[in-house]
């Protein structure tokens, strides 16, 4: 479209329609280079106030021919772009009507943008920013011309919008790296995810000046957005070698007060647990930083899980047990409680696992009883000093089925270690009647003769 003209269809000054104006233009009449200038200025703006945009149109029109691009200010083309929303809003059954509207509305944009460099002002990120935007409603394939506007959200930084930081980071997904081929490809990967941290940083900053001021509406508006990062950045990080690497860099970029880094870190932790990579040498480093930022018992618990998916026993068992400690009577002591029987377990402390295990309750003691039961006959052959004492740990082995049934375990035997105890000879043989009481020293427990 030629510099200085607007489409007209039917007499009627023709502009773009923006459907996603953000921000609010305070309306107020402009210096005046001529009498005319002056003249129709003042009357497009009596005609905006009364929201008459069609009138509005005609006399903005013919201030733009009277004064030239070179008389107006940054207020005119925001005015204008004002008054060409409206039109564009009343126009919007009519496609083609609408294809001109879009056109012209692109040209103020492209107008006022001009301007600042005529002028030799700082640009209006604000401004670029919602040109961008409405380019991508338009469907612009014109993907360097939207990079170049999109750079201005590190401008505004936590400032942007959090409907912009979408529409960019759908744009880096949709136009680029969907676009992209064969390394090119991976090396856009590694820039979306770049660019996500950055991105997660400013929304987490204006989450924190929203709080302040109370703003329910763009709390809900920030958190969408960062939802919606969260969404298609765990697609874009394809698995844990991917993820974990960003964030093996992040660790050293930080935020350095308190809170904002116990956020961001918490944040990070909760994106590789959605990826499965809780077992990852950096899932543990983002453990041991939140232990240090805040060493609450879930951190250490969660540090012990770790610890134990990369078969590291002894540590796991020892951020259990801190777990365990800080959580006292807390409403998770039995998940703690059952995680550090399991470990003992897998670790061989057949002893310490049938005691921890022996101290869960509630939801996980079906479970627990089961590490007893297992405990027990693990330590039969070294528990009694004949065969048929050793053999006669499977029958408390047995007990502790019984009661893990009883718990609420299902899908185990309730005979499951009676094949390994005493048979009818072997008590006749020790001159034991079936249904009497037998101790077992090695546990201090009686169990029955059967």
């Amino acid at each position: 479209m030629k510099s200085g003209k607007l489409k007209r269809i039917s007499g009627i000054a023709v502009v773009g329609f923006f459907a996603l104006f953000f921000g609010q233009v305070v309306y107020g009449q402009d210096s005046t280079a001529t009498e005319d200038c002056s003249k129709w200025r003042g009357l497009y703006f009596q005609y905006l106030k009364q929201k008459m945009y069609r009138d509005a149109a005609t006399m903005w029109n013919n201030a733009l021919k009277s004064c030239g691009e070179t008389g107006v200010d940054m207020k005119f083309w925001a005015n204008g772009r004002v008054i060409y929303t409206g039109l564009a809003k009343e126009a919007e059954a009519l496609p083609d009507v609408l294809k001109g509207l879009n056109d012209s509305i692109c040209w103020i944009y492209e107008a006022r943008m001009a301007c600042e460099l005529r002028l030799n002002l700082e640009p209006d990120s604000e401004w670029a920013l919602d040109y961008v935007v409405f380019l991508m409603t338009l469907k612009d394939d014109r993907h360097d011309k939207l990079d170049h506007l999109f750079k201005h959200i590190h401008v505004l930084k936590h400032k942007t919008k959090p409907s912009t930081i979408k529409k960019y980071f759908t744009h880096l997904i949709t136009n680029k790296f969907n676009a992209a081929e064969g390394d090119a490809k991976e090396q856009m990967r590694s820039y979306i995810i770049e660019e996500y941290m950055i991105l997660t940083d400013y929304l987490s900053i204006a989450m924190t000046v929203a709080k302040e001021a109370a703003d329910e509406k763009e709390i809900q508006n920030i958190q969408n957005a960062q939802d919606f990062l969260d969404k298609y950045f765990l697609q874009l990080a394809a698995d844990c070698t991917i993820l974990t690497a960003v964030f093996e860099k992040q660790l050293g970029n930080l935020p350095q007060l308190h809170e904002a880094k116990k956020k961001k870190v918490t944040e990070m932790l909760s994106l590789m647990d959605k990826k499965g990579c809780s077992g990852s040498a950096t899932y543990g480093k983002y453990l041991d930083t939140l232990i240090q930022l805040d060493p609450t018992a879930e951190a250490y618990y969660l540090a012990g899980r770790n610890q134990e998916e990369n078969d590291k026993m002894s540590q796991a068992i020892e951020y259990y047990q801190k777990a365990i400690e800080l959580e006292g009577d807390g409403t998770n002591k039995d998940k703690y409680q059952f995680a550090l029987a399991n470990a003992q377990y897998k670790n061989n402390s057949y002893k310490s696992a049938f005691n921890s295990a022996k101290l869960v309750q509630g939801e996980l003691r079906g479970e627990a009883l089961t590490i007893c039961a297992a405990s027990v006959a693990a330590l039969a052959n070294g528990c009694g000093e004949s065969t048929f004492q050793r053999k006669a740990n499977f029958w408390l082995a047995n007990d502790y089925i019984r009661r893990a049934i009883d718990a609420g375990k299902t899908g185990i035997s309730s005979s499951k270690y009676l094949d390994n105890a005493p048979g009818s000879t072997d008590c006749f043989t020790e001159g034991l009647q079936m249904g009497s009481s037998y101790t077992l020293t090695c546990w201090g427990e009686s169990t029955i003769i059967r």
